[in-house]
């Protein structure tokens, strides 16, 4: 007995949508090789123009957009200090 049409669209749609979720796992690998080799700036740029996206304006890390002050944002500190222990000591690959 031959599927019918229904059958063969539902066979057809549950392939595209193993396609597609062996694609998402491949592209999460990727980006997260990537992010424990670069700072978290750099990820947000790779990410975005790996989907086809402009990258971002230069913002927080724009000479031009500083503001000084002498005064100590918490929300600065770890960020700051992650990128400044990952450059220095990059993370060790997993295995997979």
């Amino acid at each position: 007995m031959a599927p019918s049409a229904e059958q063969r669209e539902i066979a057809r749609l549950e392939a595209r949508v193993a396609a597609l979720e062996a694609a998402l796992e491949e592209r999460s690998h990727k980006l997260r090789l990537i992010q424990r080799s670069v700072c978290h700036r750099d990820f947000l740029l790779i990410s975005r123009i790996a989907c086809g996206l402009p990258p971002l304006p230069r913002g927080a890390y724009e000479p031009a957009f500083w503001h000084e002050t002498s005064e100590l944002a918490a929300a600065d500190v770890e960020e700051t200090l992650r990128d400044l222990w990952i450059s220095v000591v990059p993370p060790r690959p997993v295995e997979r």
